[in-house]
């Protein structure tokens, strides 16, 4: 772990299982950072693709390692950090991008700073080609500072790929929940917010790529289930009390997209969602 500095080093952990298509242009996006002092630490989850290839074509500021085994999201993430020299952790995707002035932005309000955990930003949406197709967190106002908690329980809205991580803070609160296939970030997220500040960025600093390799309506489930047992960690916390309704509610619309009806009708009678369900598909409407 090297010491704060005016340019402290940033680990990007770019965790990789079968990225190919993208992958370059993601790598890319790191090298024409206007900050320049980072390190990626590139964990192939076992690819059977060219992955390998393409990162290895780098220097060495990417760092490649490999395992044999297919490993949960969670724990790739987690081994990946532990190879981690940064004050600093970033997260980029094998198929998404980020602009050019993300790090110097994110570096430049959270260095020095001992009461922020995180940093994130807006984030556009792009297709497998690259066309626009939305922007997220919807939100007209971004949730910054020491209350960020209280409407995370309800909703997961930081773009993994926006976030700055402070390491330290990451170690404290536990890291990533090993056993965790898909709402890795959210736990982490979750905790951090619940301990420190979190600080928005009214910008677009980064792409996340929407394609047909996205998560599958199974998966979904497994994320919201996973949420669920994020949030109700904090228990009996008034917000977590709040935020485990409308995490429910999006189990519900999980099993719903995945056509499982009679299982979503279940679970909204059972933990009384069917007034926030109506509310989502209302504003939608609006």
């Amino acid at each position: 772990m090297q010491g704060a500095s005016n340019t402290p080093l940033v680990s990007v952990i770019m965790n990789c299982y079968n990225g190919e298509r993208y992958l370059q242009e993601a790598i890319d996006s790191v090298y024409s950072q206007t900050y320049t002092n980072w390190e990626i630490i590139f964990w192939d989850n076992a690819s059977t693709d060219d992955s390998a290839k393409i990162a290895q074509s780098y220097d060495s500021k990417v760092k490649y390692f490999h395992t044999k085994n297919n490993t949960p999201l969670g724990r790739a993430r987690v081994s990946a950090i532990d190879k981690a020299n940064g004050e600093y952790l970033a997260f980029l995707d094998c198929d998404d991008l980020w602009e050019d002035i993300k790090l110097e932005r994110q570096v430049g309000v959270i260095n020095g700073q001992h009461n922020i955990g995180l940093v994130y930003s807006r984030c556009e949406i792009i297709s497998g080609t690259n066309e626009l197709l939305g922007k997220i967190p919807p939100r007209e106002e971004l949730p910054s500072g020491s209350n960020v908690f209280d409407e995370l329980v309800k909703e997961n809205f930081i773009p993994f790929v926006s976030t700055l991580v402070c390491r330290q803070k990451y170690d404290d609160i536990g890291g990533f929940p090993v056993h965790y296939k898909n709402s890795t970030d959210y736990h982490v997220f979750l905790k951090l917010s619940y301990n420190y500040k979190v600080i928005s960025i009214d910008e677009v600093l980064c792409k996340y790529r929407e394609h047909s390799g996205n998560l599958s309506h199974s998966q979904y489930i497994i994320g919201a289930k996973e949420s669920i047992d994020s949030v109700a960690s904090f228990l009996p916390d008034r917000c977590a009390i709040i935020g485990l309704k409308y995490q429910y509610a999006q189990l519900v619309v999980a099993h719903l997209k995945d056509n499982k009806v009679l299982k979503a009708l279940y679970l909204s009678i059972k933990h009384k969602v069917l007034g926030i369900l109506f509310v989502r598909l209302l504003k939608k409407w609006l």
